[in-house]
């Protein structure tokens, strides 16, 4: 099998700016190789196995000279694999992307490139300034901040918006070079430091002055400097540091795949999310199997998470076993795990509007008087449900299609990143909240001075029994009313 080099534009920094393009070859990718400014979310969009290989850092911090670059590129191709070389914004926009695609042209290997949203235009709409505007500029000009010797009577003369990227070294340099060749001091200019991402910040200044306050206010790369008269605009189409949650560090600490909705909602309203699950999915096929033998016995099966139903399906598909023969009523706990079902096209038949388990096992009492249920859940999971419908079932039988346990993976990303500051901690469960204490060996101190958010009460008392005040909890206990409290609460 030949391999191909997928030469890739990441974007600017939001993880949304990514193409659909580019999210297919990446998600289809053998091995990644990206470079320091990528958003490292995008990799966790890899499939399982897939080789990443950080281009921007060799062990002792030293950049990867990028002959060695070329060279990975070249081996992995050859090994046959689909390689993806993820370069911040554009590709080809200063990124070095043709000296790539030359070398792997020179040596016979198949590429493709797949253009990104260059940060030029993407950082300056962020900060509300348009590069053209009628009546004040009807064209731009992007320059790379590295290069000098270049033509400054010329530049410092145009009628048009310069954009300028790698700058912040030259910084002082280029204004004053533009301001020697006649530009006027008092030029509108701008700075954007992480623009597109909810670290954004940017400082706007006359020309004379941008240098020095930039420095001020400790702006550093990844940065824009914008000059021109369409920088006076910024201050009139504000629009993204406008989002509620602009600026909040927010932890969720679910799984992945349960936390996508909730992620993708607090993004949109300008929240730097983190997605660190400090649990660990690990579902039990044999306890599947020796359920699916004895099936027959039950009138109702109790799927308590979406888990639970992953696991099942999991299991069924392994076994090859024909849910023709699945006679059993299907209770779902919750909107999520009924979903879970109908994506497999089964319709429970019953899904209870109360998400305690207290809540559940009320509500079934009807239902299953004098019947026999089986109740799939964790390891953890279920016991007060159990108890409850053992009190009305003629038989209940607890089947773990899935062990809980703590995600030690995570441990360093997690230390790093509640190092700098947690704004929002969201738990949805008790065992979310165990496990992070355990992973971090109860070194959790700075929940003091996050805001807490609980999807329930059980998980609430949980917390609360370590002595941290919690201040977010739904009336409802979903994830959806957990985020549309968490968007319109005052706590926050």
């Amino acid at each position: 099998m030949r391999g191909i080099v997928y030469l890739v534009g990441a974007g600017p920094g939001d993880i949304g700016l990514l193409t659909q393009k580019a999210l297919e070859v990446i998600k289809e990718a053998d091995v990644l190789v990206y470079d320091r400014l990528v958003n490292k979310e995008i990799l966790e969009m890899a499939k399982e196995g897939a080789e990443l290989i950080d281009a921007g850092k060799e062990p002792g911090q030293h950049k990867i000279p990028q002959d060695k670059i070329n060279k990975i590129l070249l081996k992995k191709a050859r090994e046959g694999k689909k390689v993806v070389r993820l370069k911040g914004g554009d590709p080809f926009i200063f990124g070095r992307g043709g000296e790539e695609a030359i070398y792997l042209s020179e040596n016979g290997i198949n590429y493709e490139i797949v253009p990104g949203i260059s940060s030029f235009v993407a950082v300056p709409s962020y900060a509300g300034i348009p590069l053209t505007h009628r009546g004040i500029s009807s064209s731009f000009l992007v320059l790379s901040g590295h290069d000098l010797e270049i033509d400054w009577e010329k530049i410092a003369s145009l009628k048009t918006t310069l954009i300028f990227l790698m700058s912040m070294s030259n910084l002082e340099q280029i204004a004053e070079s533009l301001i020697k060749n006649g530009m006027a001091p008092d030029t509108p200019s701008a700075v954007i430091m992480e623009g597109t991402t909810q670290r954004q910040k940017k400082v706007f200044a006359p020309l004379g002055d941008i240098a020095r306050l930039v420095k001020e206010k400790g702006i550093r790369n990844p940065a824009v400097f914008v000059v021109g008269k369409v920088v006076e605009l910024g201050h009139k189409l504000l629009w993204y540091e406008k989002k509620r949650l602009f600026g909040k560090r927010i932890l969720i600490t679910r799984p992945k795949e349960q936390a996508f909705d909730m992620a993708k909602a607090l993004r949109e309203e300008g929240a730097e999310v983190l997605v660190i699950p400090t649990i660990k999915i690990i579902n039990q096929k044999d306890n599947i199997r020796e359920f699916l033998k004895i099936v027959e016995k039950f009138h109702y099966t109790v799927f308590t998470s979406s888990n639970a139903v992953l696991s099942f399906m999991e299991g069924v598909k392994n076994d090859r076993y024909d849910l023709r023969r699945f006679k059993t009523k299907v209770v779902a706990v919750g909107k999520k795990t009924a979903e879970a079902l109908e994506n497999f096209n089964i319709y429970p038949d019953l899904v209870p509007e109360k998400y305690t388990s207290e809540g559940l096992g009320e509500v079934l009492k009807k239902e299953v008087e004098g019947k026999s249920v089986a109740v799939l859940t964790s390891d953890i999971g279920g016991e007060i449900l159990i108890e409850r419908l053992k009190k009305y079932a003629s038989m209940v039988e607890k089947v773990v299609a899935y062990l809980n346990v703590p995600n030690y993976e995570i441990k360093e990303k997690l230390k790093e990143e509640v190092e700098k500051g947690i704004d929002i901690a969201i738990f949805t469960s008790p065992s979310t909240f165990k496990y992070l204490e355990l992973i971090l060996e109860g070194e959790i101190s700075f929940l003091e001075k996050a805001k807490i958010a609980a999807i329930g009460p059980v998980t609430k008392k949980a917390i609360e029994e370590k002595g941290f005040n919690v201040s977010i909890v739904p009336e409802v206990y979903t994830s959806e009313k957990l985020i549309e409290f968490i968007l319109t609460t005052k706590e926050v």
